[in-house]
């Protein structure tokens, strides 16, 4: 057997600053996937609400471009620091394919960075599909803390109660400004 416990030792040694930075970012992967089931826990709820509001509803889409464009953190902005991860999901009520249409979206937004912040942007929108013209447009500020820690917990928990709020408006305006059925055809 070929002994490279030597140079490999000599390796550790070398590397040790590169292999602690590699051990923290997996460290913060694995917890930032633990905040993630996290906050679909907290918004199966809401999810299950929208559900029961109109059977169609398109639970937790990964491709709503709306959601990723306005849900990001923008490289370009200026950051000194990486996103090491980066996640994002709308829940959609699109009663009607025509394009000018109201439709519903309630999308969640999450990233980590390679400092070990955990971002989470949250987002509901009532509008036309496809203009851009908004009926009702409620998005929490930035909220951040710790991946992992007891301030990220309750992060998920005050930011999923006031995207509840922000939901119950939004019914409320999505319903209001919702043709009838012959008005859609």
């Amino acid at each position: 057997m070929l002994d490279l416990s030597a140079a490999g030792a000599r390796l550790r040694a070398k590397l040790r600053s590169a292999i602690a930075e590699q051990d923290m970012q997996q460290q913060y992967k694995n917890l930032v996937h633990a905040a993630v089931r996290r906050l679909q826990q907290l918004t199966a709820p809401l999810n299950e609400g929208l559900k029961n509001l109109y059977p169609r509803t398109q639970l937790d889409i990964m491709s709503d471009q709306m959601t990723q464009n306005l849900l990001r953190t923008l490289v370009h902005s200026g950051l000194d620091r990486d996103i090491i991860f980066r996640w994002n999901r709308c829940t959609l009520v699109a009663p009607f394919s025509h394009p000018g249409l109201v439709t519903l979206r309630m999308s969640r937004s999450a990233e980590l960075f390679s400092d070990g912040d955990f971002l989470l942007r949250l987002w509901v929108h009532v509008g036309l599909e496809g203009v851009m013209e908004s009926v009702f447009d409620w998005q929490s500020p930035d909220l951040s803390a710790p991946v992992g820690s007891v301030q990220m917990e309750k992060m998920l928990q005050d930011g999923i109660a006031e995207l509840a709020q922000g939901l119950k408006q939004g019914v409320e305006a999505f319903v209001e400004h919702l043709p009838a059925d012959e008005e859609a055809g």
